[in-house]
Order: C-alpha cells, then structure tokens, then sequence
C-alpha cells in the first residue's frame, strides 16, 4: 500500500470517528463539541473527495451527500476507491457438450442441466453455475439472453446469500459488458462487422432485462434508424439483416418485418434468412407462407443445422 492511500484511509477512519462522536456528543447536549465534530467530518469529507479536474459547481453538490449519508460517508468513499476484485475467475467450458441453438453463427451450450442444478444442487453447485455461465456468455459459447435469463431464475428463485451475491454480481458485470461494447462500436462505425456488433449488442441489451419501456424503444428505435440504411450499403449481408430483423420485432414492427423479409427472400436466396423467415411465420400463425417457404428451401438444397429446424423437416 502507497503512503498517498495509507494517509487517505487514515483520514477516512478519523471523520467517521468524528461523524459518530458527534452524534453521541449532540445527545449529551453537548454541542459546542458536536459542532466541531462535525465540522472536523466535513473537512476531512471534503479534502478527500477533492478532484481538481471537476468543476466547482459539481464538487458543491457532491458536498451535499457528505450530510445525506452523515456520518457514514467516508465508508462510502472507501468502497468506492478500494480495488475489489470480481467473484468469480473464468473457467474452461471447452470440456462440456455443445449443441446448436437459435443464436447466430456460434455454439451454445445445453442450458438445461443448468437449469437443474440452479434448482435442485447445493449452494457450491449452484454458485459454479452461475459463474460458468457468466464466462460462457462473454465468450459467446452461450446465448446472451438465455443466459441472462438463467442467472435472473438464480436470482430470483435462490434464498441462499452467496448464490445472490454471485447471480447480482453477475448480472451488474454483463450490463457494464453490453454497456462498454455499445459505447465502443457506436462510436466506431466504420465497417459491417462493427456494424453486425452494434446491432447485435443493441439487440441483446434491449431483450436481456435491462432495459424497459420507454426507453427500450427509444435505443431500439435509434438503432433501426442507423441499420435501415446500412443494409442497403451491404445488402448481402445476412447477419447484419437478420439482427436488423430481430431489433423490428423487438419494436414489434410486423409490417416492416415482412417487408423487408419479402423483399430478401426475393433477390438474396440467404438460408439463414430463410430459417429466420420460416420460425418468425410460424410464431405469426402464417402457416400458408411457412409452407411456401420450406419448400422454396428444401429446393434450394439448404441442409438445416437448427435442431429444431431439423426436427420441424423430419430430418
């Protein structure tokens, strides 16, 4: 530890001293004392939250939370200049079955063993899980949201304390993620995959729970209106398209869905774009198109890699 944050802690534990010594002191009737108590807290307060990069204005209502949290303020600021380090340290997941989901261009793994033991295994189990499934995601071996979802049912369902602490945790860490790789690539527009990762981290962020009302759409809203142009600069482009696709139906947008699936299908024989288009027609109930279009893709001798593809072809 330096000697700059040795001095700094050692005025953060005398103005909680003085914090806590004046109240006992005003209670005794003691004010004069009380008084400078409290003036030493608010010093001591001030001299260790200064920032000379900070304009005076900010510093003066930064200074209001030293009496709204008084007298624990200087714990405040302790916690929030400590370095903690994260729960959780990455694990391998190379050694567990993976298995094709709805996600695009990557592998994912079976969440249902998951599932099981977040609801039946012991704490330990239950913390593994929630750890493993934090490092999947962010090594996209695991659907974002599926996963999100599955560490929401931990923190929803689990009354054990460390098994919340990990699943909150987790979940505060992931937002930060999509936060950081939003801001990264909004600000670096430049090329189709940075666009492909924009939509795709706009997408997860609005549908993993983070984001509500209002505001969803309005984020989900202003990314459609930088994308419906962008798929015209690469139409050819089926990821691009199909998160562009999926940010509609996020906005619950039909008519504009099946616009622009008609006008793909048509001129870009895509077979993601189809698979996309036969499951977005059957949640629709549209079965008559649904039909057209497994046909139109059997004929085009498209080979389903969806399991449930695979099982809605009987193959």
């Amino acid at each position: 530890m330096s000697n700059k944050r040795l001095f700094v802690y050692i005025f953060i534990i005398i103005s909680l001293i003085s914090g806590v010594l004046s109240i006992f002191l005003f209670v005794l009737k003691r004010y004069f004392f009380g008084i400078i108590l409290v003036f030493v807290y608010y010093l001591i307060s001030i001299f260790i939250n200064y920032d000379k990069d900070e304009s005076i204005k900010f510093q003066l209502a930064k200074n209001l939370l030293f009496f709204v949290f008084f007298p624990f303020f200087p714990v405040i600021f302790f916690f929030k200049k400590v370095d903690l380090k994260p729960l959780y340290k990455p694990i391998e997941v190379s050694e567990h079955k993976l298995i094709e989901t709805r996600n695009i261009k990557y592998l994912s793994i079976d969440l249902a063993p998951f599932n099981t033991i977040i609801k039946y295994g012991d704490p330990a189990q239950r913390k593994y899980v929630v750890r493993f499934v934090f490092n999947s995601i962010k090594i996209e071996k695991m659907d974002f949201i599926e996963g999100v979802n599955l560490i929401r049912k931990a923190l929803s369902d689990d009354l054990h304390p460390d098994v919340l602490l990990y699943a909150s945790d987790a979940l505060t860490n992931l937002e930060n993620f999509l936060i950081s790789k939003i801001s990264f690539y909004s600000e670096n527009l430049n090329s189709l995959e940075n666009y492909i990762n924009y939509a795709k981290y706009i997408y997860y962020y609005a549908n993993s729970g983070f984001l509500a009302g209002e505001y969803k759409n309005e984020i989900l809203m202003k990314s459609y209106k930088i994308l419906k142009n962008v798929i015209n600069t690469y139409p050819d482009s089926p990821r691009l398209i199909i998160y562009t696709l999926r940010i509609l139906e996020s906005l619950k947008d039909f008519r504009t869905i099946e616009e622009l699936l008609n006008k793909k299908i048509k001129k870009f024989k895509a077979q993601e774009i189809f698979e996309y288009a036969i499951f977005y027609y059957i949640k629709q109930k549209k079965f008559f198109i649904v039909k057209e279009l497994i046909s139109e893709y059997i004929k085009l001798g498209f080979k389903p890699k969806n399991e449930s593809l695979k099982y809605i072809l009987g193959g």
